[in-house]
């Protein structure tokens, strides 16, 4: 699956997420710390990624791309990169052609 990180979240989450086979990108790799979400919903929408972020209620209303909000404090800090790896893989494979929305990380797949 394609993903862009979003700059809120461990750049290393995309570099793991390609080591699993995806094709992960982020802000970062893109040459930037950082960048407006209407420059990522246009990123995701033309590459058809999902935007993995932490800030649901500036995506929750897209539509043109998906969307895979996730909580950094759902998991604790040492583990942190790896569990939102962790889940993100699972969730692509529980939904391999996600609607054009915004998606909560379903429970039990944190």
């Amino acid at each position: 699956m394609r993903f862009l990180i979003d700059a809120m979240l461990p750049h290393r989450v995309a570099h793991l997420l390609n080591e699993l086979g995806h094709d992960a990108i982020s802000p970062v790799s893109l040459g930037s710390p950082t960048m407006l979400d209407s420059r990522l919903i246009e990123i995701a929408t033309s590459d058809r990624r999902v935007i993995v972020t932490e800030n649901i209620k500036d995506f929750a209303a897209v539509t043109r791309c998906s969307v895979l909000s996730v909580r950094k404090t759902w998991w604790p800090n040492e583990a942190l990169v790896t569990r939102i790896v962790a889940a993100v893989d699972s969730w692509s494979r529980v939904n391999p052609e996600p609607g054009f929305w915004a998606h909560w990380l379903d429970a039990e797949l944190r």
